[in-house]
């Protein structure tokens, strides 16, 4: 959970119980967003198959999800969507879900607003679409 002065965040698992509250408005925003994500991978698949969070703002709305997997090279990436007009807490989300892992995280942004949520989270343009928070 992370606390600000004015917001607050909470992450929550599959496997968690208050994650059912959710879990058909994830896989209908999931639906909504996967061609814009470039996931072919169904919703199921993606909560069985993948490190998925799940955001809920202060308020109890769902703010969208992240979800981390590797590659066959070995390299974590990450992958979201959420909700229209969470920009700001987006950018929180990533930079949350960043703190949960001691190495290099990719990402690819799949247009001008995602590159820039990636950037202001703290991720580093590798080349085109392809972006990396280095660990330290």
């Amino acid at each position: 959970m992370l606390k600000r002065k004015n917001f607050m965040i909470k992450a929550i698992i599959p496997d968690n119980p208050e994650f059912l509250l959710y879990k058909d408005k994830l896989k209908e925003m999931y639906e909504q967003n996967q061609d814009k994500i470039c996931d072919t991978n169904n919703f199921n698949f993606i909560i069985k198959n993948t490190l998925f969070y799940s955001f809920i703002n202060q308020d109890g709305a769902l703010i969208g999800a992240i979800y981390f997997f590797v590659d066959d090279d070995g390299k974590l990436f990450l992958n979201a969507y959420a909700g229209r007009k969470h920009f700001d807490l987006n950018i929180e989300c990533v930079k949350l879900s960043t703190t949960w892992f001691d190495c290099d995280i990719y990402a690819e942004a799949q247009n001008r607003a995602s590159a820039l949520c990636l950037l202001r989270a703290g991720f580093k343009r590798v080349k085109d679409k392809l972006f990396v928070f280095k660990h330290n």
